[in-house]
């Protein structure tokens, strides 16, 4: 048996592109494969891919499972999902560099963008909102996302290109979860406001912004934005009993259901688990922000109070604590696929997973805690043994 194992892992060590071999980095990628392994079978998914970046850059990529069932097509480290709101670290990422360049301030009123808007006031907490609450979720704006309206509009017209001020019509009128900055509750909504703060401020579309800022200079040409119903390398999703009516199998041949650029700067990329371990080391460990910029992203409001804490949500971050550290990333549920991205400050680790699936306990935060730490001491100890 432990023969047959290590076969395998010769073969995603080709398949998956790995910068380094020997029998040290062999016993890692083989840490990590089981590990992965042990999760899918506790949990139950068809398939997911793994990367990490290493201190010093060198990187593993590795793929297990199925990329999709009824075909039989294993799941190959470069193949691509949909990030789900990991997405939001895009738009956070350019608006924080608007605000470095003076463009924008967290303390701006979010009615200042929106003057000549007839619609501006039917959003809840309208004249109080500010770009931190955006940002931060603490705004109190309910998720139009879950509407009823909205979620029986959207499989009626798959091709449907939603426009923002469309999304936000959902919530209009609407009572606010809580008082404005006096509370936290997630909401995609917020994002898809400051979408439209950034695109007013640059007078460029959103997607060409984060392309000119963050992913041409970081070379993350595995990243693109989710428009559209067809994406190259998007692997089959499976989805179970979601709230937006889609079938169990959300995409087929790089294929998708329903156009998902409904999601926008909620989320609304497309990548694979290299390009995001890449993308969390850079954001979160490199200079895609001022130092100063960058601490203050990373101090969280706690998620029930919305007051400063030790852990709980950024400008556009999770913070959570573990054994190794504080932990900063983003997790993401899209219809029929999850991503997660992680980095690990004290160790400059980074570390991405990708799963064709919306059935499995990991998309519970708690769960998902438990699940990723389990990679940790296999990483820890590797770095501390080199």
């Amino acid at each position: 048996m432990k023969k047959r194992f290590s076969s395998i892992i010769i073969v995603i060590l080709l398949a998956g592109g790995i910068l380094f071999a020997g029998g040290e980095k062999k016993e890692l990628v083989q840490s990590l494969t089981q590990k992965l392994a042990e999760i899918k079978k506790e949990v139950g998914f068809p398939g997911a891919t793994l990367a990490v970046v290493l201190p010093g850059g060198k990187e593993i990529s590795l793929a297990l499972g199925l990329a999709d069932k009824e075909k039989g097509i294993p799941m190959k480290p470069g193949d691509r999902m949909f990030t789900g709101s990991v997405g939001k670290t895009f738009a956070a990422a350019t608006a924080l560099q608007l605000i470095e360049e003076k463009k924008l301030s967290l303390s701006d009123k979010v009615s200042k963008y929106f003057k000549n808007s007839k619609w501006y006031d039917r959003i809840p907490n309208a004249p109080h909102l500010t770009v931190d609450m955006l940002m931060h979720h603490t705004s109190g704006i309910p998720r139009h996302v879950f509407a009823r309206e909205f979620l029986n509009q959207l499989p009626k017209d798959p091709a449907k290109t939603w426009k923002p001020e469309e999304l936000l019509s959902f919530i209009f009128d609407k009572k606010p979860v809580h008082e404005a900055g006096k509370g936290w509750a997630y909401s995609d909504t917020n994002f898809i406001i400051l979408g439209m703060i950034i695109e007013k401020v640059t007078g460029n579309i959103f997607y060409k912004e984060a392309q000119k800022r963050l992913l041409t200079p970081l070379k993350l040409d595995k990243t693109s934005p989710a428009v559209g119903r067809e994406h190259p390398g998007l692997v089959s999703g499976y989805t179970g009993k979601e709230p937006f009516g889609l079938p169990e199998k959300t995409a087929s041949d790089g294929k998708y259901v329903i156009d998902p650029q409904f999601e926008w700067t909620g989320g609304g990329f497309v990548t694979n688990s290299l390009d995001l371990a890449r993308w969390a080391k850079a954001l979160y460990g490199g200079d895609v922000l001022k130092k100063a910029t960058r601490a203050n992203m990373l101090k969280p409001l706690d998620y029930n109070s919305g007051k400063p804490g030790k852990t709980g949500y950024g400008l556009g971050v999770q913070v959570w604590d573990s054994p190794y550290g504080l932990v900063y990333g983003h997790g993401g549920i899209f219809p029929g696929y999850q991503t997660y991205m992680v980095y690990l400050p004290k160790y400059d680790l980074a570390l991405s997973i990708q799963i064709n699936s919306d059935r499995t306990r990991l998309a519970k935060a708690k769960d998902l805690y438990n699940y990723f730490t389990g990679f940790f001491p296999i990483l820890v100890n590797h770095i501390k043994t080199e």
